[in-house]
């Protein structure tokens, strides 16, 4: 499904990965203490490998589809997100406020939902929400809600100004979050939006 945001595409891929082995032993390594630990692509496992080389096809699909040079892009960073419960110790969590990924350099960003307590019956937070801008004067229709769904992939400009909402399942929200940098800005078409 491809959502259209004012006239920038946010890609969203449900059941992204077939092999329940992969999903397997992702899910075996999204365990971590902290909310976020970096990591660079020297350091990724078997299992993050594979998912990168998906998860870049993906990406250049997105890329195509958007009018993007591929070639002014970089693979530049992989993050493994974790939320526990929300509570009052999460209240400076910077992911609860809205950011955007140019800080880590990512013009692209791509997020994979790993597992989270989401189902369809039961509403448990810790949507991705993305706004088009930071006022009240267009709500609701400048903010596009994305359910934490497991095995979900999403794909959007990392410049848009986007949030965690507070999430509040019983286990773990666990993602994976890739990031792909602009190696020539002269070459690179912007995106519009």
């Amino acid at each position: 499904m491809n959502l259209k945001l004012w006239h920038t595409d946010i890609s969203v891929i449900d059941d992204f990965i077939d092999d329940s082995n992969l999903h397997s032993k992702l899910k075996e390594e999204a365990g971590i203490q902290k909310t976020v630990e970096g990591q660079n692509e020297h350091k990724l496992t078997d299992a993050q490998k594979a998912i990168l080389d998906m998860v870049n096809a993906m990406v250049i699909n997105y890329c195509v589809e958007n009018g993007i040079d591929y070639d002014s892009l970089e693979f530049s960073n992989l993050q493994k997100g974790c939320l526990h419960k929300y509570d009052e110790s999460m209240v400076t969590n910077h992911l609860y406020e809205p950011h955007h990924d140019m800080v880590e350099q990512s013009y692209i960003t791509a997020i994979y939902y790993i597992d989270s307590s989401y189902n369809a019956d039961k509403w448990v937070g810790g949507e991705l929400a993305i706004y088009k801008q930071l006022t009240f004067a267009d709500y609701p229709e400048n903010t596009v809600n994305i359910l934490p769904k497991q095995n979900r992939l999403i794909i959007f400009p990392g410049f848009l100004v986007h949030r965690v909402k507070p999430y509040f399942g019983d286990i773990p929200r666990t993602s994976l979050v890739f990031g792909w940098k602009v190696t020539d800005p002269q070459k690179l078409k912007a995106l519009i939006v």
